[in-house]
């Protein structure tokens, strides 16, 4: 049996959801993982040389990892935590940089106009947000990294001096993440996100940091993006975000650090890597390109066997689809036409539903199938009982 390799993630929830989105976390080991840290925060000086706030001080939060990832943050200790592992490879994105709002702070008291550091404001800190001042913080400025470019390409600097000091360039995997521009509704309709105008902006920002970070460190192993567009998507379980993509995006990332993972010659890999994002950029116009009418292609194309059951039988009723993305799961559902409440029915592994009726009346069935981007179709269909 292949013994699982190792990994560790530094940068936004998507390297995470790379391996979380799968079984086992798609056959890998996640040693150490911090996600959420603004590179401003992690190159920027302590508040104090003692320890500012534990997890337990978020006490509005219910997830503990979002605690932990807030108190290294804020206490600095980011790189020192990923540090302590040593994994097979570091997971490395630079997503952070628009994702998350960084506040530029310093203690209560202090006169000093350069006497102050950067903080990431968390998903964590923003439910506590309270905390700051109870630690005699003051917030003196709130924004994001692309506003200030010249600033940014400076932090982007720092950071890779702190990623080539304390991690070895051949175990590092960058993963090339961009924003996008339009997403799945809950509907299959696709749409564009509401003030998408800056995601022009916040590209540019993103190309130059993978730019830097890339002729940095020649040795890493480099994830492109494909050359072709990828839709987030409204039925992500995290919720919609200009960072949280199709199923299909996550599969193509898998594939690739499975590649890196499990093969020892560089050459071989550039090839594999290659030919796996081209296959994935044909997979995903042929798939998403054609679309004319803004509609996602899940059609639901169940049926019932017949519109007329004779009285003792079975109704017997056929969940179909087709287009979508991966495995369908189907819902099926039967009423008296006129009563308010609906009934379950359960569907066999072979896609069939069986339902005993006991009126001569007419009954209404409601199918919904749901594909692997948790976009749901339903259809309404009827039989007689005679």
């Amino acid at each position: 049996m292949v013994q699982k390799k190792t990994v560790n993630i530094l940068g936004g929830c998507v390297s995470r959801d790379i391996f979380g989105m799968f079984g086992d976390d798609g056959g890998f080991e996640i040693k150490k993982c911090v996600i959420n840290s603004n590179i401003f925060s992690i190159c920027s000086p302590k508040l104090s040389e003692e320890q500012i706030c534990t997890e337990d001080d978020f006490v509005n939060s219910n997830h503990n990892f979002q605690k932990r990832c807030a108190a290294l943050d804020i206490n600095k200790k980011v790189i020192e935590y990923i540090k302590v592992s040593d994994a097979d490879f570091l997971v490395l994105d630079m997503t952070n940089l628009i994702s998350k709002k960084i506040l530029k702070v310093r203690k209560k008291g202090v006169t000093d106009e350069y006497d102050f550091t950067y903080i990431t404001l968390t998903n964590a800190l923003e439910e506590n947000i309270d905390l700051l001042d109870n630690m005699g913080i003051e917030v003196l400025d709130t924004f994001v990294a692309f506003e200030d470019e010249f600033t940014m390409a400076g932090f982007i600097y720092q950071y890779i001096e702190l990623i080539k000091e304390n991690f070895d360039e051949n175990k590092i995997i960058i993963a090339e993440l961009f924003p996008c521009e339009r997403y799945i509704d809950a509907n299959g309709n696709i749409m564009t996100f509401a003030g998408g105008g800056n995601i022009p902006i916040k590209n540019r920002s993103m190309e130059l940091a993978y730019e830097m970070l890339e002729d940095a460190l020649p040795n890493a192993h480099v994830i492109k993006f494909p050359r072709a567009e990828i839709l987030a998507n409204y039925n992500h379980k995290w919720g919609m975000n200009i960072f949280h993509y199709i199923t299909e995006f996550y599969e193509y990332l898998l594939k690739c650090v499975r590649v890196i993972a499990y093969n020892s010659n560089r050459e071989y890999e550039n090839i594999l890597l290659e030919d796996i994002r081209t296959l994935f950029e044909q997979f995903i116009c042929e798939k998403y390109g054609r679309i004319t009418d803004g509609q996602y292609t899940l059609k639901n194309t169940s049926s019932v066997h017949s519109e007329f059951v004779p009285y003792g039988s079975n109704a017997i009723i056929l969940p179909s689809a087709e287009g979508g993305y991966g495995e369908y799961t189907f819902s099926v559902f039967v009423k008296k036409k006129y009563d308010s409440s609906w009934q379950i029915v359960n569907v066999s592994k072979n896609n069939i539903a069986v339902y005993k009726p006991h009126e001569k009346v007419l009954y209404d069935v409601c199918v919904k199938v749901k594909d692997m981007n948790n976009v749901e179709k339903k259809i309404y269909l009827e039989f007689i009982v005679r």
